[in-house]
């Protein structure tokens, strides 16, 4: 290398020291961006639920991917509160990450007069999968279309009974769009989880239910279910013969995807975050993991925090709105 002066000897070897001391500083600092410790996804829901199956699948890969230990913590109830503020009261150094449904996390200050924790608290790192809805009834149904369905709730107000993962859930504010837009008395009967909704369902305890493929998809192909209408783009590979709500001539919004996200505490360094973002998107593109998610219905959806920050205050806006319209509220 040529210099334009002459260092004395003693500056070249402070300045190449600098240097160098720089260089390992700013690698070390790249290196321990990862949490230190073990890292816990905490699931605000039961083992064997969509995000679990997502948190363990997804904890096996980081843990290879960087060398840590990655455990998952389920902790259900009070619809997603428990798990959330175990989340946002945990110390802020990415030890603790939140795997939920990003838009019961949007909607919970709407819906609860309090909170154990503020929302400002937590900070996206990224989405991880995505569901789209089916609006599903019984194979021997009185209707067989989602026109048919739409004139038998029509015919008598309240003879549709609908099943939801109850109040405040995005397969409630689903059904409350859907009620909205055609102006039709349908009445939400609220389960605690899709579960017990759809066996509600395959027992005619019910007329119709909102949910994820996963819970219906033996069903449906069995043929005691019937799905009516799809809340995707385009149609499912998994359910190739159900039509979209806009083919069926319906807003393509008003079953709401689920998104599947990950959040750790506000206050944890941008830098460790942005590296958990990477770790996570790395791990997402591993072909294994994607056919193993789309065979339950779960679409890799990688995104970033700035992309999760502007999509919750967008379902903020919108949602809020509708929880205060349709007067929603939760003990």
């Amino acid at each position: 290398m040529v210099w334009p002066f002459t260092l004395p000897r003693l500056g070249r070897i402070l300045l190449w020291s600098s240097i160098g001391a720089l260089s390992l500083a700013a690698n070390g600092s790249r290196a321990q961006a990862w949490p230190t410790g073990p890292v816990s996804i905490v699931v605000p829901s039961s083992p064997g639920s969509g995000p679990d199956v997502l948190a363990r699948s997804l904890g096996e890969r980081l843990a290879a991917a960087t060398q840590s230990t990655v455990i998952v913590e389920n902790k259900p109830g009070a619809n997603g509160v428990i798990g959330t503020a175990a989340v946002a009261n945990a110390p802020p150094n990415g030890g603790a990450l939140l795997l939920y449904d990003r838009l019961t996390l949007t909607v919970n200050p709407a819906l609860l007069a309090k909170l154990p924790y503020h929302p400002k608290d937590l900070v996206g790192v990224t989405d991880v999968a995505s569901v789209d809805l089916v609006f599903v009834c019984r194979a021997n149904a009185p209707y067989k279309t989602w026109d048919e369905m739409l004139a038998f709730a029509r015919g008598k107000a309240g003879a549709l009974t609908v099943g939801t993962a109850g109040i405040g859930s995005v397969h409630h504010l689903s059904l409350e769009l859907i009620k909205r837009h055609y102006g039709i008395a349908m009445v939400d009967v609220p389960y605690r989880g899709i579960a017990p909704a759809v066996a509600g369902l395959l027992g005619g305890e019910l007329g119709c239910v909102i949910t994820g493929q996963e819970t219906v998809l033996e069903h449906i192909r069995s043929g005691r279910l019937r799905a009516l209408a799809i809340g995707a783009a385009q149609r499912s590979p998994l359910l190739p013969d159900v039509p979209t709500l806009r083919e069926v001539g319906a807003p393509d919004d008003l079953l709401i995807p689920t998104h599947f996200t990950l959040f750790v505490h506000a206050a944890t360094p941008r830098n460790m975050v942005d590296r958990m973002q990477e770790k996570v998107a790395e791990a997402l593109r591993n072909r294994a993991l994607i056919d193993r998610f789309a065979e339950r219905g779960l679409i890799v959806a990688p995104s970033s925090p700035d992309r999760v920050a502007q999509a919750m205050a967008r379902e903020q806006e919108r949602f809020t709105k509708l929880i205060r319209d349709a007067g929603i509220k939760m003990e």
